[in-house]
């Protein structure tokens, strides 16, 4: 790394390629570290949820859950997208169904 001073400060620095391609690596490791903490959370939040309001049990949390993430995958692979852009689709295809996520939330927050 070539490191840019003036008067004896830092102003910045010029990465070789290797440098660049080592930090993006670990940067994409750290993501997918923090990605799946919560995915965990989030799966883990739904899950509780069906099963308190709706007495779901143990066999059909299962079902759910094994069916939800290929489902979106499938969701994903169809319109030819990225993971990023799961939340986008899903929300712009409740839309087609009528149901406004936005617009609920909207609500929620003004009761």
């Amino acid at each position: 790394m070539l490191v840019k001073k003036s008067k004896g400060k830092v102003y910045g620095a010029e990465m070789t390629a290797a440098e660049k391609k080592a930090i993006s690596i670990e940067v994409q490791r750290q993501f997918a570290d923090f990605e799946a903490k919560h995915l965990n959370e989030l799966d883990a939040t739904i899950l509780w949820h069906l099963h308190e309001e709706f007495g779901f049990g143990q066999k059909r949390l299962k079902r759910f859950y094994e069916t939800f993430r290929p489902n979106i995958v499938a969701l994903l692979e169809r319109y030819a997208m990225e993971d990023s852009d799961t939340v986008w689709l899903c929300t712009y295809k409740l839309k087609q169904y009528g149901i406004d996520i936005e617009e609920w939330n909207k609500q929620r927050k003004e009761h």
